[in-house]
């Protein structure tokens, strides 16, 4: 039966071909002006069949009737034919130019060619974004400029974005506008981008005022066409992950060669036989990812719609972490009275839950090879340390018997009705947003004895429940006058938050139950916050272009912020800029077959930052001020208990200048944008740390100092074809200098420490004249290789080290008083890159398509702390496998200290260059490889498109630096470490990256 099936088939498919005779057709391709094009791909719709134009831009192909021919080439608008009765075609295409593609901008959109503002504009496929798992992580090196690192690493964690450097010492974080509201990146699923702006200077940000200092991203999600009929697309990945790379550390046999050799191998452990217990193999896995997202796009001649629903499912690499999310997303418009009145709406929800392993990343690395897993005679099943060893956590019940999740709703809004006036060109537009997040923190733990006592049951739980809305009404006022085109907006805005929360715990909670009224009350805690704030506003803005020649641009924002006390609630905030479009001159036309495009920038602005606490200048109530009196609790609030910041504490205020040009050649083949900015931040917001004497707890915030960001940035993209090969590539590159201006508080030294870890020692500072978070350590000069040397490391005949040993590390005394201590720190470098860039290219054939992204960075450096921790040899823990090189009379040529317990020279001390490394890298962040099934198979599918691909992310890293990954940013203080703006740079335990490797299917009908 199935024989006669497949027989039917084929002479079913022979009829259809013979009865469709193939003809033979030619004709030639063009562009406007009659100029012929060479190289052109003409191609059959739905198949792999084609041809290119030859030096006259003349073809011959052989089609059906009923066929479409394509017709495209690098630079122009691509066009379709219906194959008839004609046998000879000629074919005219538009420039695809550039110039007239449309920029969102703060409140509003303007042409490119008319643009006089730093704004980056990519689209969801530039961003790849059909195998991205969040938004900001898809953003990562493809925009110059804008640096986004990983803060933690785990399953849903966020990314660090910073836009030109740092300009302030607390938040960086750039506002991000989705459809009109501001929210979270994150919650928007990348499949759902259509287009992704960074708004970089001040003439482009000022419009947001006292938001944008840190810059803004506009992120405008895909809407549907009008007169179009609905089309459904499916988008679809799974796939593994893997740790990119795991530490080099002793098995249990190497550890006890150490010990015995250095003599401190306890007599407990002689007998130990086998390698013990790899810990990174214990916590580490092999984890599925998944990922969907369905779209429902149309429209009727009055509205359109784009529905769509995504889920994302991710196991972490380490044990007992994940995150899966679902998505729903409606974003409509509707038009009435001849399109004079206007509606429109958007919609999202995430509904999400991370399961998160607050395990300490180094645990693994330093728990003792010799202690099992398992153990069943302990409480809850998981081995202890034995009395000799270092008094850590069981890695891997640590992971297990802790639940740490974060359940989680998020809910945006945005909802807005625009009318045209009486006057032509006069628009009114009345915008709402409102932005809803509410969940909750689940932590319980199971009782366990890890070796250092039983430990009971306990569980706590939070509430949050984070309110904003926005109101804006703006009028717009849009009108050409022969050669002149202008461009109005005035606005109000009106915007509230409002945060709230509580939480309660109990211990020694009863097995299988997961409720906080089932534990003990003898032991048991609460808590409650409530936050509010609101900024209300008044903008405007001026655009004039003439005859697309000359260009001007012009606004200025006023914001009130309740943070601020009376007398310094308002903010003013100016921008201007100015622009040239010399291919526009008359004295260019001769040039413009080859410069297309030739524009220079001018642009100058304030910007505001009001981050900052929400009663930090009022004298608020604290609780548990508490006493006893007559054998009764009397339980109390006072004022005066916290810090107050000076009333007259004010706004940040960030000054930028940016010059720019833009250019295009080759009728869109090559395009370049350069930029080169200067921005100085002054009234730097930061929080002084206050002598405890003074018997004030907290810490007030003051204006403290002025920080200066410059640099330059280089995009430059070219696309051409070779046949029927099309390719593209793409280079961005940027270089900032970050420099601490003045420190305007605290004492005469100008400075004020940063990161410390574990309290061990300062090793960031921001001095005048350095970086923020510059790296100031005792530096090194090798190894003592005999006593001699110890003797000879005088200052004025005085011993600098004289409890050094041969082996030992030789320090600087850099400030010469003949011994070694922490005023012998000096500049060590900067946690800065010298130089950023990314790499895009794609390449495409028939139904082919390979698309990679490199990315990386060089002359920054990072603070090893995991590293540090691995070799100091000081402690009953695992080590690093680099202690079995360690000095010795038969190993000298080496760079590890010898081996020793004791450490009378302090090898091991933190603030030591010993721990500073190379932080340069190039990476291949993503490759993707598809295939575009053939529209004779698709159709017959009743499809319309069809791809399938492959792809993977962190293929590989070259890099000198000995961790888990150089790609760091702001620490997140899961592992300690704290989570200021001077982390960056230093690896206090951050999570590793992961590789993953998927497949997918897309696909529209």
């Amino acid at each position: 039966m199935k024989k006669m099936i497949l027989i039917l088939l084929a002479g079913a498919i022979s009829l259809s071909a013979w009865a469709q005779q193939a003809r033979q057709v030619k004709g030639t391709v063009t562009d406007k002006e009659n100029n012929r094009i060479p190289g052109a791909t003409v191609r059959i719709k739905g198949t792999n069949k084609g041809t290119t134009t030859d030096q006259n831009g003349n073809f011959t192909l052989d089609v059906t009737r009923g066929q479409v021919l394509e017709f495209s080439s690098v630079g122009m608008q691509k066009t379709e034919i219906a194959v008839g009765e004609t046998a000879s075609f000629a074919v005219s295409l538009e420039s695809d130019s550039r110039l007239e593609e449309v920029i969102i901008v703060g409140y509003g959109r303007v042409k490119r060619k008319d643009l006089t503002g730093a704004i980056a504009s990519v689209t969801g496929k530039d961003l790849q974004a059909d195998m991205a798992k969040s938004a900001s992580g898809a953003l990562q090196g493809r925009i110059a400029g804008v640096s986004v690192s990983n803060m933690g690493g785990q399953p849903g964690a966020g990314m660090s974005i910073n836009i030109r450097g740092l300009s302030s010492l607390g938040s960086n974080t750039p506002l991000y506008v989705i459809d009109g509201v501001y929210g979270d990146i994150n919650m928007v699923d990348p499949a759902d981008i259509a287009s992704l702006e960074v708004l970089k200077d001040a003439s482009a940000a000022a419009i947001y005022g006292s938001r944008a200092a840190n810059g803004v991203v506009l992120i405008t999600t895909k809407g549907g066409k009008k007169d179009t009929p609905p089309t459904v697309s499916i988008n679809a990945y799974t796939g593994v992950q893997t740790i990119t790379r795991k530490l080099d550390v002793l098995d249990a046999q190497q550890w006890k060669n150490v010990m015995k050799q250095s003599g401190y191998l306890p007599q407990e452990a002689i007998g130990f036989e086998g390698p013990g217990t790899n810990w990174q193999d214990e916590v580490y896995r092999t984890a599925p990812v998944s990922k969907i997202n369905i779209a429902v796009t149309g429209g009727s001649k009055n509205t359109t719609y784009n529905l769509s629903a995504g889920y994302l499912d991710q196991q972490g690499i380490l044990i007992n972490s994940g995150y899966k999310a679902y998505n729903l997303r409606s974003k409509n418009t509707f038009s009435f009275a001849d399109d004079h009145i206007r509606l429109g709406n958007t919609f999202m929800l995430r509904s999400s839950q991370k399961d998160i392993n607050r395990l300490t990343i180094t645990d693994p690395l330093r728990q003792n090879p010799l202690m099992p897993v398992h153990d069943p005679k302990k409480p809850g099943g998981y081995a202890g340390i034995a009395p000799w060893m270092k008094n850590m956590d069981n890695p891997v019940g640590a992971s297990m018997l802790f639940e740490n999740q974060v359940p989680q709703t998020d809910i945006l809004i945005n909802a807005y009705a625009e009318a045209d006036l009486w006057l032509k060109g006069l628009t009114y537009k009345f915008n709402l947003g409102i932005n809803r997040t509410n969940g909750r923190n689940y932590n319980y733990n199971a009782p366990y004895d890890f070796g250092s006592g039983a430990v009971q049951s306990k569980l706590s739980e939070s509430a949050f429940f984070n309110n904003q809305w926005l109101a804006e009404n703006t009028l717009h006022y849009d009108n050409t006058f022969k050669k002149h085109n202008i461009s109005a907006l005035v606005g109000y805005s009106a915007q509230k938050n409002s945060n709230r929360g509580f939480g309660a715990s109990r211990t020694d909670i009863p097995f299988g139950t997961n409720s906080i009224d089932a534990g003990a009350t003898t032991q048991q805690t609460t808590s409650g916050s409530l936050q509010e704030y609101a900024l209300v506003s008044l903008f405007s803005r001026l655009m004039y272009s003439y005859d697309s020649r000359y260009l001007f641009s012009a606004s200025v924002r006023r914001d009130g912020s309740s943070r601020f006390a009376n007398g310094h609630r308002y903010g003013v905030f100016p921008s201007v800029s100015v622009g040239w479009n010399i291919m526009n001159e008359a004295f260019f036309e001769n040039a413009k077959s080859v410069v297309e495009e030739l524009k220079l920038r001018g642009s100058y602005g304030v910007l505001g930052n009001q981050e900052i606490g929400n009663y930090t200048t009022q004298s608020i109530s604290s609780s548990g001020i508490n006493y006893l009196q007559g054998g009764t609790w009397w339980m109390g609030t006072n004022t005066g208990v916290v810090w107050v910041s000076p009333r007259n504490l004010t706004w940040e205020e960030t000054k930028t200048s940016n010059f720019g040009l833009d250019a295009g050649f080759f009728r869109g083949k090559l395009s370049l944008t350069a930029e080169y900015y200067v921005q100085e931040t002054k009234n730097v917001l930061l929080s002084i740390a206050m002598p405890g004497s003074a018997g004030l707890d907290g810490s007030p915030t003051m204006n403290a100092g002025i920080i200066r960001n410059k640099g330059y940035e280089l995009l430059v993209n070219y696309k051409g074809n070779a046949g029927q090969v099309q390719y593209s590539l793409g280079v961005n590159a940027s270089t900032v200098k970050n420099e601490v201006k003045a420190i305007t508080v605290g004492s005469s030294k100008q400075e004020f420490g940063g990161y410390n870890p574990q309290g061990e020692g300062t090793i960031t500072w921001a001095k005048v004249g350095d970086p923020i978070g510059a790296f100031y350590l005792i530096k090194t000069n090798g190894i003592f290789q005999s006593q001699e040397e110890v003797s000879a490391h005088t200052t004025n005949g005085k011993m600098i080290q004289p409890d050094a040993k041969p082996g030992d590390i030789r320090f600087i005394d850099f400030n010469g008083d003949g011994k070694i201590t922490d005023d012998d720190r000096q500049y060590a470098g900067s946690p800065f890159p010298d130089l950023t860039y990314g790499i895009r290219g794609s390449v495409q054939y028939k139904g082919f398509d390979l698309n990679f992204f490199f990315d990386g960075m060089v002359g920054n450096k990072i603070y090893n702390y995991t590293r540090a921790r691995m070799e100091s040899m000081n402690e009953f823990t695992n080590f690093g496998a680099g202690v079995l090189n360690a000095w010795s009379e038969t190993n000298r040529n080496t760079n590890m200290p010898r081996f020793t317990q004791e450490d009378k020279n302090k090898n091991a001390r933190r603030v030591s260059d010993r721990w500073l490394e190379n932080g340069a890298f190039f990476r291949l962040k993503t490759l993707e490889l598809g295939y575009a099934l053939p529209g004779s198979l698709v159709n017959r599918a009743r499809l319309r498109d069809v791809r399938v691909f492959a792809a993977c992310e962190n293929v590989f890293t070259v890099t000198k630096y000995k961790g888990y990954t150089p790609d760091l940013g702001q620490n997140d203080d899961q592992n300690g470490g704290g989570s200021s703006t001077m982390s960056r740079g230093t690896d206090h335990g951050r999570f590793p990256l992961a590789r993953t490797i998927m497949a997918g299917l897309q696909l529209n009908f």
